[in-house]
């Protein structure tokens, strides 16, 4: 399994080829993971895995603020279902995934970031409406459209016109606009709109509002989202934080998610559960970091307990 994955790499690297040729600079960057978890759950046994993780990007300067973007994604899980790729296209028993799995283009401002292709995305302010996330590996698990973050005058702006590549015909579309503002020094606050056009069950509308307010070494940010669904619309998330040093923060975040309080269950929070998660970070070097999270949640609907313990060490290049 392994040797496909490198051969994979190998692969994709060559893709990256043209991108030198035509650019005026190619910058070379990424990482790698190993993240060990463990699973409880009410009425199931008890399930562990390791999952290997390899990220290789590119980015070739074209000139005048242009650039273009690539990405190269493999996973190795010994258990298939806590990897983070898609099932539905590498099949439920396959333990590795690699692929050209983000490209596009760029265009950078002074002020503005915007990135056209496929790509990563989070809405709302703690990822509490939506997210596919960047630890995402392979094909069938990003989104593809156009997204702009950055500020104009003193307000914060990130918006984004995607839809989802999923497998199959179901490419479920979705927007979203966050403008933020820092009204004092220690505190600053936004507003989240967002969209998300279902192809089998329907348009919903989302709104959420969220602060942050720092205090010495000590932050608390709170979101809370709902939609216009009939029941069961509600989300909301609230989290503090306390960095030790530059190097060791701890963090412990509450949450609480509804079945139609994000946008096609896809929030960075287990859809259907409350919970608390309990976390410590650790910067070992300028490229090593150790995380450790501990998440002790219940299904909403139906009372039943779980619980995950993940371990993730990492290292940038």
């Amino acid at each position: 399994m392994m040797k496909k994955i490198f051969a994979g790499v190998l692969v994709g690297m060559n893709l990256f080829a043209p991108m030198a040729f035509a650019a005026e600079t190619v910058t070379f960057s990424g990482d790698a993971t190993l993240k060990v978890e463990k699973d409880t759950a009410e009425g199931s046994a008890n399930s562990s895995a390791a999952m290997y993780s390899l990220k290789l990007k590119a980015e070739a300067e074209l000139g005048a603020g242009w650039s273009l973007y690539g990405r190269i994604g493999a996973q190795y899980a010994t258990n298939p279902s806590f990897g983070d790729y898609n099932l539905d296209v590498y099949g439920d028993d396959n333990k590795s995934a690699v692929a050209l799995d983000q490209f596009g283009l760029n265009y950078k401002t002074e002020q503005m970031v915007y990135k056209l292709g496929r790509q990563d995305v989070a809405v709302g302010k703690t990822a509490l409406l939506y997210s596919r996330p960047d630890s995402n590996i392979g094909k069938r698990n990003f989104v593809d459209g156009l997204s702009a973050d950055g500020t104009i005058g003193n307000i914060e702006l990130t918006g984004l016109i995607a839809k989802e590549d999923n497998q199959g015909s179901l490419d479920n579309k979705l927007y979203a606009l966050r403008t933020g503002f820092t009204p004092g020094e220690r505190l600053n606050c936004g507003i989240t709109m967002g969209r998300y056009q279902d192809d089998t069950n329907g348009t919903t509308n989302h709104w959420a509002v969220d602060g942050t307010y720092k205090l010495g070494k000590n932050s608390f940010t709170t979101e809370f989202t709902k939609s216009n669904s009939s029941s069961d619309n509600q989300a909301y998330t609230a989290r503090w934080n306390y960095g030790f040093s530059d190097k060791i923060a701890t963090y412990i975040t509450g949450f609480r998610v509804e079945t139609n309080g994000d946008m096609g269950k896809q929030s960075d929070y287990d859809n259907d559960n409350r919970g608390i998660h309990y976390g410590v970070t650790y910067q070992l070097s300028n490229a090593n970091g150790l995380e450790v999270v501990y998440k002790d949640q219940k299904v909403i609907s139906n009372g039943e307990n779980n619980t995950k313990l993940e371990v993730t060490l990492s290292h940038a290049f």
